[in-house]
């Protein structure tokens, strides 16, 4: 598997993550008693979290709201020089 791919296949594990905290958090926002389903965002929150620290650990912040890596701030992250995380 290329660099490329792997980059590529861990965002796609980003994306799935955040999906599943999105949707979870539009059920339980209608269904505020449903204990199982909070218990599913909370760990949903945690795995989102996971995913996103381990992308940004190799491959740099996702957004600006990314807590910076020490790389980043020892280094300096440039968000006007290519490429841009999505233009990997």
């Amino acid at each position: 598997m290329t660099p490329a791919e792997e980059e590529r296949l861990l965002m796609e594990k980003v994306q799935q993550a955040d999906f599943v905290v999105v949707e979870l958090t539009l059920y339980t926002n209608t269904h505020p008693n449903d204990m199982e389903a909070l218990e599913q965002w909370r760990e949903a929150i945690k795995k989102a979290a996971q995913v996103r620290r381990q992308y940004e650990s190799r491959y740099g912040p996702i957004s600006l709201n990314s807590i910076p890596t020490q790389q980043a701030l020892e280094v300096g992250w440039r968000w006007n020089q290519s490429p841009w995380p999505w233009q990997r």
